[in-house]
């Protein structure tokens, strides 16, 4: 098998809104280099796609080849990766296909047919030499580094999808996907409190920093004390960080403005604004910037419960509890992180009896404490004995200190949503220059497709 070098690697990942990719890793394996929105366009006589309008192009058709995670037509897709092809090729002249191994992270929801005929048009119609996917849930597990079990939540524009990732096999039997929910859950929730808004300005006050969530959560499991002795390094995830100062960032909007006062953070501010991005003109909110999360926390912590209860053995369960990778632009919002790890701990964290807080009932009982202990698999049917109870903690995943372009910005957190694309970059350098094959496979180029076809890539994908 031919080598490549790493900095001709196209590592991508095409999102239902976006498409991020890299051309050649860096020393440091940096976030993304481009964003760009999934999308093409069709003149509906002609069936031919263009990457753009054009100056007679008011006939053409928006199509977008990916919707709530899953391609729905194949043909717009491909001609995306072909885009993206021809734009690498044209800002590096003296780089040939051949010498350009591509890497596509994916979710689980891609199905197997769908994949085999990307694979083909990849192959034969694209040219490329070297070609292979990872599924994204595994990939997130690679980016965070040295845990081999976690739970991977992706949750997109439309569709959340929960992965339990178990000794580096994605668990496919226990995943769960829901569509219709996700960023547009919060959407519509924002519009149900500001229905003066126009579905623009909800959009723009979502990503603008001054919407975000507030924990302050006394009656729960979690208090602000509690939440202070889960501090990481700064510059992991620090839930207590975030609850108390909520990092300061772009939400730390000018108070003086109208008051004179200092500068204060998001949380003390009667009011904030955010920037129309039509009128370009500042729009004020209320503390309605803090409602409208509770819907879709609870829909994501309820998918984790689910889908880690499939898991049977108590022990990797709990890793995977211990191990909570949260990935996609919608957790960006400052606060949901830690709203979701507030909802599970509330919720399902096993407690001791007689502790102040934790779900009760009218009597006083732990309730996640009773629940769990009626469950089929709490009890061991030899002995008839109670089993470890799990949960019995929850922690988000540490990110690892090593990779510096993924801490910046600090101040809004870094680029850990997106995870998935480090631990395709680790997986990339492993397949395409690693001179050890261990015996199989670890992509397909010509000599395997010719023999084996599309379905190759079952041959060499994990």
């Amino acid at each position: 098998m031919p080598l490549y070098k790493e900095e001709n690697f196209l590592v991508v990942h095409p999102g239902t809104q976006h498409t991020l990719f890299s051309f050649g890793l860096q020393d440091s394996l940096s976030p993304p280099q481009y964003k760009i929105p999934s999308v093409v366009y069709q003149d509906p006589v002609t069936k031919e796609y263009k990457s753009k309008r054009d100056e007679n192009g008011d006939n053409l058709v928006e199509v977008f080849p990916i919707k709530a995670s899953k391609v729905v037509d194949l043909d717009a897709f491909n001609y995306l990766l072909k885009i993206i092809l021809q734009s690498v090729i044209t800002n590096n002249p003296i780089v040939t296909i051949n010498q350009i191994p591509l890497l596509l992270i994916v979710p689980l929801t891609w199905s197997r047919s769908n994949i085999e005929y990307i694979t083909k048009y990849v192959i034969e119609s694209l040219e490329f030499t070297a070609f292979n996917i990872i599924d994204l849930s595994l990939a997130s597990t690679f980016g965070v580094g040295p845990a081999t079990s976690s739970v991977v939540v992706n949750v997109g524009y439309d569709s959340v999808q929960v992965v339990p990732v178990v000794n580096y096999q994605s668990i496919k039997f226990a995943a769960k996907y829901l569509t219709g929910v996700g960023g547009q859950t919060l959407n519509e929730e924002i519009k149900k409190i500001l229905p003066q808004f126009t579905d623009q300005q909800v959009e723009d006050l979502k990503k603008s920093g001054i919407y975000e969530i507030l924990n302050d959560h006394e009656s729960t499991f979690y208090s602000l004390a509690d939440l202070a002795n889960e501090k990481e390094n700064d510059d992991d995830f620090d839930v207590a960080k975030i609850v108390v100062d909520d990092e300061k960032k772009a939400a730390v909007l000018e108070n003086g403005e109208e008051n004179g006062e200092e500068q204060k953070p998001n949380r003390e501010l009667e009011r904030n604004f955010f920037i129309d991005s039509k009128s370009g003109e500042k729009v004020y909110v209320g503390k309605e910037r803090f409602q409208g999360s509770s819907k879709l926390v609870s829909i994501i912590a309820t998918l984790i419960y689910d889908s880690l209860t499939m898991i049977r053995d108590l022990d990797k369960r709990q890793e995977c509890y211990d191990n909570i990778i949260l990935v996609g632009s919608t957790f960006k919002i400052p606060g949901l992180k830690e709203a979701v790890l507030v909802k599970l701990s509330e919720e399902y964290l096993i407690r001791e009896p007689g502790t102040e807080r934790g779900a009760k009932d009218a009597n006083g009982i732990n309730v996640t404490l009773a629940k769990y202990q009626q469950a089929e698999d709490s009890v061991d049917p030899e002995s008839g004995s109670t089993l470890a109870q799990v949960p019995n903690s929850i922690k988000l995943a540490r990110y690892p200190d090593y990779f510096p372009e993924w801490k910046k910005p600090k101040e809004k957190g870094g680029s850990w949503d997106d995870v998935f694309f480090l631990g395709g970059e680790i997986y990339g350098k492993q397949i395409f220059s690693n001179n050890s094959n261990h015996g199989r496979e670890l992509f397909i180029d010509s000599d395997v497709y010719e023999e084996r076809g599309p379905q190759s890539i079952w041959d060499v994908s994990i």
